[in-house]
């Protein structure tokens, strides 16, 4: 399993450069794909609630069709969008119990994955998007890996037991250092980012990703689910494999936003 995580792991790093780099519609697309299957996922996952899929599908296509255009106030209009769509389909048959919870779960995965991919989305139309997207996503995976194999060989003390009991302090410490090091190292590349805002970045994504970890292990504890799903062979579904990197994301463009 550990071979068939690592295969997976280079081959989705070298196609993730490949799109990254080219931008333009191929980068669209996939944020397009990832949010779409994303949701899919969020949302067998939370089946027994009843959410009004089509509702925030349609919300996260405008989200995720605004940050193409590089508008942030239309990424707001498209959750607002979702979230109209989310009450006409509650209304249409009229008082119901549990619509409310229907409701909120539908907006639940709009806004968690829309904001994740439509973040990425904006980053990347930036003026120095290209390298600000390559510290987020490498920055997010050289956390992943580094605390893994830290947890893995060297993980002794539990960091949340109730929500992953594999994941451990020392881990954590490790994949904070693997991020701000990788965050830094591609940051020499671009040097109108400048040293103190990748280090800044960095440290962003080092405590924002296991943040979204977390964020999806209870979703996944909720549901009593090991993984969201199985589309990447050893790591899982959709989620699985970016929920550390939506979180990082959202947090990144907030900070490039504020500061840079």
């Amino acid at each position: 399993m550990l071979g068939t995580r690592v295969v997976v792991g280079v081959v989705l790093g070298a196609l993730a450069i490949v799109i990254i780099v080219h931008g333009g519609l191929w980068f669209f697309g996939m944020m397009m794909a990832l949010g779409l299957l994303g949701l899919s996922e969020f949302y067998r996952m939370v089946k027994r609630y009843r959410p009004l899929a089509l509702a925030g599908f349609a919300g996260l296509v405008a989200v995720i069709w605004a940050a193409w255009f590089h508008t942030p106030q239309g990424v707001a209009g498209g959750i607002a969008l979702g979230l109209v769509l989310t009450f006409v389909l509650g209304a249409v048959p009229g008082p119901q119990q549990g619509v409310t919870v229907r409701m909120a779960v539908t907006m639940l995965g709009l806004v968690y994955l829309g904001l994740g991919f439509g973040s990425l989305e904006l980053i990347r139309r930036l003026p120095d998007g290209l390298g600000l997207v390559l510290m987020v996503v490498f920055g997010t995976w050289a956390g992943d890996t580094v605390a893994y194999f830290t947890g893995r060989y060297f993980g002794a003390t539990p960091m949340a037991p109730r929500l992953s009991p594999k994941k451990t302090w020392e881990g954590f410490v490790g994949g904070f250092i693997g991020t701000v090091l990788m965050v830094v190292f591609i940051g020499l590349y671009y040097p109108s980012v400048g040293e103190f805002h990748s280090l800044l970045l960095g440290l962003t994504i080092a405590v924002a990703g296991p943040v979204g970890d977390l964020f999806e292990s209870l979703l996944k504890r909720d549901a009593q689910m090991k993984d969201a799903g199985r589309f990447f062979p050893g790591h899982g579904g959709i989620l699985d494999r970016f929920d550390a990197m939506i979180f990082a994301a959202v947090a990144s463009y907030f900070l490039i936003s504020g500061l840079f």
